[in-house]
């Protein structure tokens, strides 16, 4: 009986060093952010990666509010020095308006 019980710890030991460790599941995915200006001409959506990388705002308009539909952590930088973070789906102002420069996205 101890054979028994020795060969087969012995295999299962043997089976399990060689077993390929589980994939990490990254979730990856455009936020879609919206920029909102003085008028309904100056507010725009972005679609931007959330993977942490820093990417360009592609317009000019000065930004009084930024909102998300949700899933990540969002933090922009205007011309004249704001920093404003948008958490999940929300509408944050932006103090005081201000063009927008970069920004950077992170998936919960």
């Amino acid at each position: 009986m101890k054979v028994f019980s020795l060969a087969t710890a012995a295999a299962l030991l043997a089976t399990s060093a060689f077993a390929a460790p589980a994939a990490k599941v990254t979730r990856q995915f455009q936020a879609l952010i919206t920029f909102y200006g003085a008028t309904p001409e100056d507010t725009f959506t972005q679609s931007v990666p959330t993977d942490g990388s820093t990417f360009y705002v592609f317009d000019q308009s000065s930004i009084s509010k930024i909102s998300s539909q949700g899933g990540a952590t969002c933090t922009f930088f205007g011309i004249d020095g704001s920093e404003t973070t948008v958490v999940g789906a929300q509408t944050v102002d932006v103090g005081p308006p201000q063009v927008q420069l970069t920004g950077s996205c992170l998936a919960f």
